[in-house]
């Protein structure tokens, strides 16, 4: 075992000797008759979870734009596998009014000890039917954003939702966040995500995910010296404004940070937002509503803006006027490009962006299209330069062996180890997408492990024993460099440093193969696997 811990931590260290540079690929040294597979293959790895040779041979059928005008519209493409994987993931039906009347409805109520049990086992048992039920959310949102990503025919949909789950970040772990993120899953994230940019932040400001999250609920006016000695006459009422929300909502969310604002704006815009809080009596409980007591009067100004209306719509005239800010559309439209196209962010493809951004008053899918039908977006210096994170790595190994997930449990252990879960991000600028964030030894060794043991079966609830990958095992090894290429690569010829150890075990092999048993030609086989999914190519997008 320590012997194997050894080899992983090395190849590892020579998979980022190979990542290093991220030097992107010349396309003079492709045959001419390849180009076009090139460009295939660089559009589906920034648009899916992984290429698969029956991917580059459907836009092959389609066509580039036929392919990519079909991604664009996702509500046209049937999702029958996903359908049927998700079928049993109850709180993905769930609204946030809805989780707490089930949380009500089906807590565990006290009564005599079941048989076998005391007093004391019967009180655990219920506190950990209670747990499951508050955590059900927690686990299933996280596992279906997975299985979306590995098994959806809608790969483009979901590719750039992982941009917006990390845009608008909240955290599962924060309390009560848990009883409403799979509405905000649903009905905020992937209900906005091809309509204007302007819907989809009024959406996330006015939901209870964000809004407890950041900590808005309980922001309010702050009291008169007066009105703080008869507090008590209002439990309710705290004395505090919260700036956390509107903060972020500059900062993160709209016109980037220190772009344009400074502190007296967050405390305007904080004010603004006062009484932005979440129902908590029955009929109104999981729900956004505004609590006029709690609202700050007076008139308000935010980068120059004199905010209009009174009460609620104060709130949202400034969030209507920070979501057509010119400083927004630079700042999202640099953001979308550095995760489609390149970490350092072509200007020529950022203008263009930002241009469609104007023309179409922000509407999100014409946007994506301006920046994936660039010409520049196939410019060699954009080709292979971008890392995959920790889930786009799970994500892609589990999409292009085949893979079975029938419990995503442990892939979900799995990407805590690589420091990525889903939903599960504290700082709410969200995870990163840049090589630099990603690619370093440690890391690394984690992915070389999660493939030996995806590809060895040793992922619990993940069965690889139909894949037809590891079919090909039967195959003569003088093909197996080109079927795993095919296979796990999508045909993209790795360099010298994936292939001198690939041929040098493959050489061995030939050599011995005759007196191999079948699970021995199986598990060199699942070695030389382990190598593809390790090697700095796959790593790349």
């Amino acid at each position: 075992m320590r012997r194997i811990a050894w080899r992983i931590a090395f190849l590892a260290a020579a998979t980022l000797v190979g990542l290093a540079p991220l030097a992107p690929a010349n396309a003079e040294e492709v045959a001419q008759d390849e180009v076009a597979n090139q460009r295939i293959r660089h559009l589906l790895r920034r648009t899916t979870f992984g290429v698969r040779t029956a991917d580059v041979e459907e836009v092959k059928r389609l066509g580039v734009e036929a392919w990519l005008d079909r991604q664009l519209a996702p509500e046209a493409i049937p999702d029958r596998e996903v359908d049927d994987r998700l079928q049993g993931y109850e709180s993905l039906k769930l609204s946030g009014p809805e989780y707490w009347k089930m949380l009500e409805e089906r807590a565990p109520r006290e009564g005599p000890p079941g048989p076998g049990e005391d007093r004391i086992m019967a009180a655990q048992r219920r506190q950990a039917e209670l747990n499951r039920l508050r955590e059900m959310a927690a686990r299933e949102v996280p596992a279906s954003v997975l299985l979306r990503a590995v098994y959806s025919q809608r790969q483009l949909q979901e590719v750039l939702l992982d941009f917006w789950r990390n845009h608008f970040n909240v955290d599962v772990s924060k309390d009560d966040v848990r009883y409403y993120v799979a509405e905000w899953e649903g009905q905020v994230l992937r209900k906005h995500l091809w309509g204007s940019f302007e819907e989809l932040l009024m959406a996330t400001a006015k939901h209870p995910a964000m809004l407890f999250y950041l900590d808005n609920h309980v922001s309010q006016a702050p009291l008169a010296r007066a009105d703080r000695v008869l507090r008590g006459r209002d439990e309710a009422r705290t004395n505090g404004l919260n700036e956390n929300y509107a903060r972020e909502l500059m900062e993160l969310h709209t016109v980037g940070v220190d772009n344009g604002y400074d502190q007296d704006d967050v405390i305007q815009l904080s004010l603004a937002l006062t009484g932005w809080s979440i129902g908590n009596a029955a009929a109104e409980r999981g729900t956004f509503v505004f609590r006029e007591g709690f609202h700050a009067r007076g008139p308000k100004k935010v980068m120059g803006k004199t905010v209009k209306g009174e009460g609620v719509d104060e709130g949202e005239d400034i969030v209507r006027f920070l979501a057509a800010h010119k400083n927004t559309r630079q700042f999202v439209c640099t953001k979308l490009v550095r995760f489609l196209v390149a970490d350092d962010p072509p200007e020529s493809i950022v203008k263009a962006a930002v241009e469609e951004w104007g023309r179409s008053k922000g509407n999100l899918r014409a946007v994506t299209r301006a920046i994936l039908v660039h010409p520049d977006f196939y410019a060699p210096a954009n080709v292979m330069t971008k890392a995959k994170t920790p889930f786009e790595f799970v994500a892609s190994s589990l999409r292009v062996t085949g893979a079975d997930v029938q419990r995503a449990e442990a892939v979900m252990s799995r990407l805590g180890d690589m420091y990525q879960e889903v939903y599960r991000c504290e700082d709410p600028t969200g995870y990163s997408d840049r090589a630099v964030d990603w690619m370093d030894p440690g890391v690394l060794a984690v992915r070389w492990q999660f493939a030996a043991d995806l590809l060895n079966g040793r992922i619990a609830g993940v069965k690889v024993d139909g894949s037809p990958v590891l079919a090909e095992a039967r195959q003569s090894p003088e093909v197996w460099e080109y079927v795993l290429i095919d296979a796990l690569l999508a045909g993209q010829q790795p360099g010298t440093l994936t292939m001198a150890p690939f041929r040098k075990r493959v050489n061995d092999v030939r050599r011995e193969v005759r007196q191999m048993r079948p699970q021995d030609r199986q598990r060199e086989f699942q070695v030389l696997a382990t190598l593809m999914l390790g090697s700095p190519e796959f790593q790349r997008q």
